[in-house]
């Protein structure tokens, strides 16, 4: 109980010298006390950072900077359009909008968490801090970088294109130096990443059982991308 707690909190040592009140030998707690521990915990508090504040805080997914900085940065890197990196995204008020898939999000978050040497946020706060760099100025920030940052941008690349994750501290670097390079390892993100990868999109085709198209649609010739035809007749007037 918290009364029999503190009738039990030993004397305070430097309180036995002579003249002393009696509340100061007795085991509670003094006027002088209470405000000396108030006065330590006040600095402790001001040299220590609050968990979740924006000093201790990296690359946060919710951010809406963050995530527009991870949109151009990807962009610069793939080559795609960040209106297809994210569909729904509006680049002009940062709004998220509706994506069920928000596969953006999920790819944000892995690389956010395998990030063990900060170039993630060396990559945003670039992105963030030239808002109308260039993608050619961006790729150009990757190039002059560390190999940290290189190889990091190598994997986002690969993370968009396949839906995988190659470690950027242990596999890349090593078959860049290797005569004769090896299968190199990977690590599929998620289920939803496995369906996303954008080589499918750019081949018209779909990864190893899965398809979002209509049953028996392997029966009919595949649509050429570069045909404008609409896929329905237009509709006339009555």
């Amino acid at each position: 109980m918290v009364g029999s707690t503190m009738g039990t909190l030993p004397k305070d040592r430097h309180n036995d010298r002579p003249g002393a009140t009696p509340s100061e030998h007795d085991g509670s707690f003094s006027r002088r006390a209470m405000l000396a521990g108030t006065a330590a915990a006040t600095a402790t508090a001001a040299v220590v950072p609050i968990s979740g504040s924006a000093y201790a805080a990296g690359p946060d997914v919710s951010s809406p900077q963050d995530m527009m900085a991870f949109l151009l940065l990807s962009e610069a890197l793939t080559g795609v359009d960040k209106q297809l990196l994210a569909p729904e995204f509006d680049p002009k008020t940062n709004d998220p909008g509706t994506d069920p898939i928000n596969i953006k999000n999920d790819y944000f978050r892995w690389i956010n968490g395998k990030d063990s040497t900060s170039s993630f946020t060396t990559l945003l706060k670039f992105v963030k801090d030239n808002p109308k760099s260039s993608q050619s100025d961006i790729i150009k920030f990757v190039n002059s970088g560390t190999d940290d940052i290189k190889f990091l941008a190598r994997s986002i690349i690969l993370l968009w294109y396949l839906g995988s994750w190659y470690d950027p501290k242990i596999e890349l670097p090593k078959q860049a130096t290797a005569a004769k390079p090896d299968r190199i390892s990977s690590e599929v993100v998620s289920p939803k990443a496995y369906t996303q990868g954008l080589v499918w999109q750019i081949a018209g085709a779909h990864p190893m059982g899965y398809s979002n198209l209509q049953f028996g649609y392997w029966s009919r010739n595949p649509r050429d991308a570069n045909d404008k035809t609409p896929l329905l007749p237009t509709p006339t007037s009555p």
